[in-house]
């Protein structure tokens, strides 16, 4: 349901404050709005305890200014990501200052029973961490494979995921009486990259591991698509040399494995500084493969800075070097595309998750 202009308005000045201190002055001018309303939204986040109110240092002859900034402790938010293999959560304060993470991994073929109670187990602890402090948990993000129906909070049918067509939002919400949102992974990856490099320009974010998906930012604000899925290359289709399988199906993190331990190596690492002419061989095939997921986000939303996490990262700057050539010899017209390993080295997803969580929760509070 589309936001009314004042809920947008709300949104767009809790965004800007949430980046950094900014007076009311500051957030007209930029955001295009009158000192009214900009005014009337400053004090009912200030109401809420939402932001508090900080001396500037004098510019020249006047007083000083004052500049909203958002009050730390007026939410603590948990993101968790849910991968087949683990699941890792990040805790964080209004101010998005990391205040714990941590990483599980689930029990090979894990089913839906046994991978709820591990995130239950990460949940308590952090409510527990927040009881300690004298605060409480506000609220909370999942993210994981899609598609994912964010309306209702339910992770739709992904291949061999165990939390698949469950209400999981209202699942958690019942049960720790706070507001829970289900989200894609890849797109909380792209939220995460862009809070916490502090970017606020078009890109996508590339997921690479056991499956493989983008999450797009155009001019700082998240693309869904219509249905939400928006960014779903690990589907999209291409020829092996015998028939058409899906991206994702040649590139993941277990085909690539597999294959280079079938080639005598023990480990990735070893493979991809060995000099072995076949390594190289096929880690270009990979990234010709890649390059075509790549090429479509390229041309359908012209998209030219591309920010790869996840699993291809450790395959090294040669492969990153690849994929660019294969990109740029093959674009609709040459232009210059800025490519790059993420170099977030924190949980970037629960870490966007979290991010997510906050956004939302303190937009609740301020409308409700």
């Amino acid at each position: 349901m589309p936001k009314s202009v004042r809920a947008e308005n709300i949104s767009r000045i809790l965004k800007r404050i949430m980046k950094s201190p900014v007076s009311r002055v500051e957030l007209a001018e930029e955001l295009g709005l009158t000192k009214t309303t900009v005014g009337e939204i400053a004090k009912i986040f200030l109401e809420k305890g939402i932001v508090v109110e900080e001396k500037d240092s004098p510019k020249g002859v006047g007083r000083p200014t004052k500049s909203l900034k958002i009050s730390p402790n007026c939410a603590y938010v948990l993101g968790i990501e849910v991968t087949r293999d683990e699941i890792a959560a990040c805790l964080i304060d209004a101010s998005m200052n990391i205040l714990a993470h941590e990483a599980h991994p689930l029990p090979s073929q894990s089913d839906r029973e046994e991978t709820l109670n591990v995130m239950y187990r990460i949940i308590d602890r952090a409510k527990d961490m927040m009881e300690k402090l004298g605060s409480k948990l506000s609220a909370l993000t999942v993210a994981a494979p899609g598609p994912i129906d964010t309306e209702r909070g339910i992770i739709i049918d992904p291949r061999n995921f165990p939390l698949s067509q469950i209400p999981l939002a209202n699942l958690l919400k019942e049960k720790y009486g706070i507001e829970v949102w289900v989200e894609n992974d890849a797109d909380m990856g792209a939220v995460g990259e862009k809070w916490y490099t502090k970017r606020d320009d078009s890109f996508a974010w590339i997921l690479t591991g056991k499956g493989i998906g983008a999450g797009i930012i155009i001019d700082g604000e998240l693309y869904r698509g219509e249905n939400g899925y928006a960014g779903e290359i690990g589907y999209t289709r291409v020829f092996n040399g015998n028939e058409y399988v899906f991206l994702e199906d040649v590139c993941n993190e277990n085909v690539v494995l597999k294959h280079v331990l079938s080639m005598g190596f023990s480990s990735l690492a070893e493979a991809r500084d060995s000099g072995d002419v076949r390594v190289k061989e096929y880690f270009d095939d990979i990234a010709r493969y890649f390059s075509i997921g790549l090429l479509n986000l390229i041309h359908l939303f012209g998209i030219s800075k591309i920010v790869i996490g996840g699993f291809f990262k450790e395959l090294g700057e040669n492969f990153l070097k690849k994929i660019k050539i294969e990109v740029e010899t093959h674009l609709l017209y040459k232009h210059s595309v800025d490519m790059s390993f993420s170099k977030v080295q924190e949980p970037v997803i629960a870490f966007g998750a979290a991010v997510h969580a906050l956004e939302n929760y303190l937009e609740r509070v301020t409308t409700s």
